[in-house]
């Protein structure tokens, strides 16, 4: 197929569905190391996915993937992820998509091999398409040893891939304090999850859906509302 790469021109990770709305959005187009022709946006990840599929790729495409991330997008995480905001934001649009997560440590070198494992989802997304409104939520592992072994269909966990928490300093010449965003991969959950998933060596596969109606509190609330 025809690969065209459209991605924000800058770092933008933790930046979720967030969008551009009253700043202007520069284009460039320029080639990347391997020879690829590329175009870069200073926009967020899911705004440039929509500027992607409203202007510049015609007709619509037949899948967008989003990543490789360096660093998981695994449980609750996966809300404050652009990678799967953009996957989320092409879903809307009727697209396709696969947002698409590699462990940090060591993340460099197992690119290749995460790659390949995508690709093995992108075949079974062309084969057999993807019911609408959904899309997936890949996250691969660092290659274990004797390799991975294989794809398991997850849920979300309930819980952050890793600990967080705030470093608490004082700004050397104002004095006001400063708290920097310390974060860590890692942390277990129960079978069946993202997390436990790729802890095992396997390839998480989670479906996510658009839109989060809870219809089983309908009747409560209609006793409340009424």
């Amino acid at each position: 197929g025809q690969i065209i790469i459209v991605a924000p021109a800058e770092n933008q990770s933790g930046k979720g569905p967030s969008i551009v709305t009253s700043e202007p959005i520069l284009r460039e187009d320029l080639t990347l190391p391997n020879g690829l022709k590329a175009i870069g946006l200073t926009a967020t990840p899911a705004t440039t996915v929509n500027v992607a599929i409203r202007n510049i790729v015609k007709p619509l495409p037949d899948l967008v993937v989003s990543g490789i991330n360096r660093g998981y997008n695994l449980g609750l995480t996966a809300y404050v992820s652009g990678t799967v905001g953009v996957a989320r934001e092409a879903a809307m649009h009727g697209v396709p998509a696969i947002a698409a997560s590699l462990q940090e440590e060591n993340a460099m070198r197992n690119y290749g091999a995460a790659a390949e494992e995508i690709l093995g989802v992108a075949r079974r997304v062309k084969q057999y398409g993807l019911p609408a409104n959904t899309f997936l939520n890949v996250n691969i592992p660092a290659m274990p040893q004797g390799g991975y072994r294989g794809y398991r269909i997850t849920t979300q966990a309930m819980q952050s891939s890793g600990e967080e928490h705030f470093a608490e300093t004082t700004h050397p010449s104002s004095g006001r304090t400063v708290y920097w965003n310390v974060y860590k991969e890692g942390g277990t959950a129960p079978e069946g999850t993202d997390i436990r998933a790729v802890n095992d060596g396997y390839v998480s596969v989670t479906p996510m859906k658009i839109g989060e109606i809870d219809t089983s509190q309908f009747d409560a609330l209609r006793a409340i509302f009424k």
